[in-house]
């Protein structure tokens, strides 16, 4: 697997090449720094989950600026990721979790999920999503021709974008 830059992913056990890459995704002003509202995603894009209480109470503090306290430094960024990966912590979870959880929502069994019913859940449910992962999310999840949400077919394509980025 390919990972920007053209390197392979065996040539970057310890993830640094990928943690810089993604950093620097976000790092729109190229000063070292991003705003933390964005770490969550830098996150799952790695292949890290923390539960919102975690990130706000054990992650983001350890990686919030000194100077700037509603913005992280990438030193601080690369440190705390190059430890949860080495410790395996906040790994997602396994498909038969996710897939019990999308049948609970599928009350009807229908194996589909209304993007407007997915939406409301992920704005109202537990801690919100904000409206740019949402979209992103169901740029991904929906299929074009119905514009519902399969969920077994999703839980397919995670697992397996997962699986390429290890």
């Amino acid at each position: 697997m390919s990972i920007p830059g053209g390197r392979l992913m065996n040539q970057d056990p310890g993830g640094k090449y990928r943690i810089r890459a993604t950093f620097d995704l976000f790092d729109k002003d190229l000063k070292g720094l991003v705003v933390q509202e964005e770490v969550s995603t830098m996150m799952r894009f790695l292949g890290v989950y923390p539960s919102e209480k975690d990130l706000v109470r054990k992650v983001l503090p350890e990686m919030q600026s000194e100077e700037q306290a509603t913005c992280v430094e990438y030193d601080r960024f690369e440190k705390k990721m190059l430890e949860i990966l080495a410790a395996g912590e906040y790994q997602p979870d396994d498909e038969e979790t996710l897939l019990a959880a999308f049948r609970i929502i599928d009350k009807e069994n229908r194996g589909f999920i209304d993007p407007d019913v997915l939406r409301e859940l992920l704005t109202t449910q537990g801690t919100a999503f904000r409206e740019k992962e949402i979209e992103a999310f169901l740029e991904i999840a929906k299929e074009s021709s119905t514009g519902r949400v399969y969920y077994e077919d999703y839980i397919a394509l995670f697992t397996n974008s997962l699986e390429t980025r290890r």
